[in-house]
């Protein structure tokens, strides 16, 4: 049986974004006739612990990956503290693995979380045939939109800042890039920087996923109704831009019975308030905060739009779970979201002007609303593009169009140098 090992610096059961893309990896891989061991951070230990003895993984098993605690310390000095903390992590996860590979000879190695190309993983080192992502992180948030983020556009162009040193100064990105068997990309933003990192061969576009279990099995039908109902879910952070959805729905005509719901909180929560009363929309609007993964599916289920106005993001996974709950899409033309949603899903709205893009947005929401049947079949559609994004389905495609040849290489260089040595 081939040994594979996986770095996922975010790794917890039942949920979705970075944690459930470390997860859904780990298990699914180790359910194909793989030997697993998972590097990842003890703060996912407990729910870990809990899904494997509620469901055995015999293939599987995780290394938990400590730091001192002045380090774990660091993620609370904001976005520099967060990236010192995973940079350390990444050296001690190598620490780990070079002992670990003395034990156990890994047939391959995985990268697959944090989906940051800059800040990159240092297990190229162990030199074992390596795959790389799927990676993202190079979108940049459109500058006419800076309005959005209040004071908090200085740390987005920081991040930007950081970034573009990391790209070069970090060896655990270019390091990796260059030798990795594969380099994954999230999106073609990410695609281009790789190749302006100079690799060109060997890169492939591969998107993320979501849970089999959190599908549906059938499509959701919807009675017809009077009031078109919205909903925004995703953590209240300054680059998700509620406000821009706001001031989209503020332009629609105020006697057309539309409701938006909006699920989550985070550091622009304390802003929500403002924003309703600056749009005067109290009358149209709901926030019911942050809820637990499985009550987020009641309000897909509710809703007949699913509203997404985010001005960076790799690949939104909120996107892909309000899709496979038959919900045609209101987003923007930029990064991820661009790529998952097309004229059969949704509607894409290019990125100018804060008034112009705010307008677009109304006319959009407008249309959903005068326009049953057709958005109705959008949905229909949409269920069926994430019926084919499930994990299983993804993870299975990656085992087979980079492992296979990983392994099938990794085998024969083996012969080879076998044949020499006798």
């Amino acid at each position: 049986m081939k040994k594979i090992l996986i770095s996922a610096y975010a790794c917890v059961p039942n949920l979705g974004s970075e944690e459930g893309n470390g997860w859904h990896y780990a298990t699914i891989v180790s359910k194909q006739d793989y030997q697993v061991w998972c590097l990842t951070r003890t703060i996912g230990k407990a729910e870990i612990e809990k899904a494997l003895k509620a469901s055995p993984q015999p293939n599987l098993t995780f290394v938990y990956v400590t730091v001192p605690g002045w380090i774990d310390k660091a993620v609370k000095w904001g976005l520099l503290g967060m990236y010192f903390h995973y940079l350390y992590w990444q050296w001690a996860t190598l620490q780990v693995a070079l002992t670990l590979s003395k034990e156990q000879p890994f047939d391959l190695v995985h990268h697959v979380s944090y989906t940051s190309l800059q800040l990159g993983s240092f297990l190229y080192r162990l030199k074992r045939p390596f795959i790389y992502g799927p990676v993202g992180g190079g979108q940049e948030a459109p500058e006419s939109m800076r309005h959005y983020f209040k004071n908090y556009w200085i740390k987005e162009k920081m991040r930007s800042w950081v970034s573009g040193l990391m790209l070069h100064f970090n060896p655990g990105c270019y390091q990796s890039v260059r030798h990795a068997n594969y380099v994954l990309a999230w999106n073609e933003d990410t695609l281009q920087m790789i190749h302006a990192l100079g690799r060109k061969k060997a890169v492939e576009k591969e998107f993320g996923g979501i849970g089999r279990s959190f599908i549906p099995s059938q499509p959701i039908y919807r009675a017809p109704h009077a009031t078109l109902e919205l909903v925004w879910v995703g953590r209240l952070m300054p680059r998700k831009a509620l406000e821009l959805s706001l001031h989209g729905l503020s332009k629609v005509d105020a006697q057309l019975p539309i409701h938006l719901t909006i699920v989550g909180d985070g550091e622009m929560g304390q802003y929500v308030p403002e924003y309703i009363d600056k749009y005067n929309l109290a009358d149209r609007v709901t926030w019911v905060g942050k809820v637990n993964y499985e009550q987020v599916k009641n309000y897909y289920t509710k809703a007949d739009v699913f509203l997404f106005t985010s001005l960076r993001d790799t690949g939104p996974a909120q996107l892909m779970e309000a899709m496979a709950f038959t919900l045609p899409v209101v987003t923007l033309d930029l990064h991820g979201q661009a790529e998952l949603v097309d004229e059969t899903t949704g509607i894409r709205v290019p990125v100018t002007e804060p008034e112009e893009v705010a307008l677009q947005l109304a006319k959009a929401i407008t249309w959903m609303y005068q326009n049953e049947d057709e958005r109705i079949e959008m949905g229909q559609n949409a269920y069926r593009f994430a019926q084919h994004q499930n994990w299983e389905s993804k993870i299975n495609r990656i085992i087979q169009k980079y492992y296979y040849p990983v392994l099938e290489q990794s085998a024969r260089l083996a012969f080879t140098a076998s044949l020499l040595i006798d």
